[in-house]
């Protein structure tokens, strides 16, 4: 699969320099997840596979990069505290650092959760107030259309 952004386009949006993330740490397969998961229900596949193509490169590099490297962050966190090896699943330790808690953990997700679809909502904005430039989306086919979710609870 073909994805909107690489791992060094994620490492610069998603991550703060002190967050020693590599774009070889960042799996192609874990861009590809994140945007099928949270990209293509909203804006379609129509329009995502426009983009792909190299159309609406200004509302990419502004909107939509940022908010998929944001959502492929959200998927790294689990792995980036734990790593799987020969010795089974084991939790990254030093003396210098403490493991977040799940409580920790949760919100620094659901931060990076919210300032993703902040981005891409705004794209999505800048797509309807302008739906004679995008002929490829379809707002039917945006699942923000159908379903909301506020707090983490479906509505």
């Amino acid at each position: 699969m073909q994805n909107l952004i690489s791992p060094d386009e994620v490492v610069a949006s998603a991550f703060a320099p002190l967050d020693h993330i590599t774009p070889e740490q960042i799996s192609p397969l874990t861009i590809a997840v994140a945007q099928e998961r949270f990209i293509v229900p909203v804006l379609g596949e129509k329009m995502v596979a426009a983009m792909l193509a190299g159309s609406y490169s200004e509302l990419v590099d502004e909107w939509v990069a940022p908010a998929l490297a944001l959502y492929t962050r959200v998927l790294m966190m689990p792995m980036l505290a734990m790593r799987a090896g020969a010795a089974g699943v084991v939790k990254a330790g030093n003396q210098y650092l403490d493991a977040a808690t799940e409580i920790e953990l949760r919100a620094a997700r659901r931060e990076a959760l919210t300032r993703a679809a902040t981005l891409l909502r705004k794209a999505v904005k800048t797509i309807e107030e302008n739906a004679a430039d995008y002929p490829e989306y379809n707002p039917a086919e945006n699942i923000w259309n159908s379903c909301r979710t506020d707090g983490g609870v479906v509505l």
